[in-house]
């Protein structure tokens, strides 16, 4: 594999991808990307001073590309409140499935921990997205009576961990259809046509058991 005169950064982002969505993030190494790439092995250096450097790049970039993808998906539905949540918890799965590697750097706990301004922001900006859609679903009746914050660290739960199974060859061939099975994944947690479906139970205080 060789990289094209003056775009070795980018040649090294997309084989770091590559290398990730087929052996993870402990395999990625620079010293082997520039091996894969054909060029000395100092020659990374002059674009990312390590491994940590390198993801923190792919991560951002990683936030900025789910960022588009959800609002790409969101914006196919219209103005719906309800429906465009919807639509973005389908496409949080899809993005996980269709860009692995992205996926992975920006959810990675260790690659969170060596953050740099640059991808602190995105990931701000990442949330801030999700954070208003929440917010719109909920004026427009959709657990209505619930922090903001807690719908979405709830709503974030479920479709991480529905990405997870899906990611897992062991469990993949117990679930069907991907795309019948995220439909009715995200519906369970805001469904467009019944936005009071997923109200939680109002809880009991003292004086309603004398």
């Amino acid at each position: 594999m060789t990289y094209h005169h003056g775009n070795l950064r980018k040649s090294l982002l997309d084989r770091a991808a590559h290398v990730i969505a087929e052996q993870g993030i402990e395999s990625l190494s620079l010293r082997a990307l520039a091996r894969d790439l054909g060029v000395s092995h100092a020659a990374p250096a002059r674009h990312f001073a390590d491994k940590n450097d390198l993801l923190r790049a792919l991560a951002t970039e990683g936030n900025d590309r789910f960022i588009a993808y959800i609002l790409d998906a969101a914006d196919a539905t219209g103005n719906d409140p309800l429906v465009r949540y919807n639509a973005m918890g389908e496409a949080y799965i899809r993005f996980s499935l269709l860009f692995p590697a992205y996926y992975r750097t920006i959810t990675h706990p260790d690659v969170a921990a060596h953050a740099d301004a640059s991808l602190k922001a995105s990931a701000e900006r990442r949330s801030f997205v999700i954070l208003e859609a929440a917010r719109k679903a909920q004026a427009a009746g959709w657990l209505a009576d619930e922090k903001t914050e807690d719908v979405v660290l709830f709503s974030i739960a479920t479709v991480r961990g529905v990405s997870a199974m899906l990611a897992d060859p062991m469990s993949r061939h117990l679930h069907g259809d991907f795309d019948t099975l995220i439909t009715r994944m995200v519906r369970l947690i805001i469904d467009p046509e019944n936005p009071q479906r997923n109200s939680l139970p109002t809880r009991k205080g003292p004086q309603d058991d004398a």
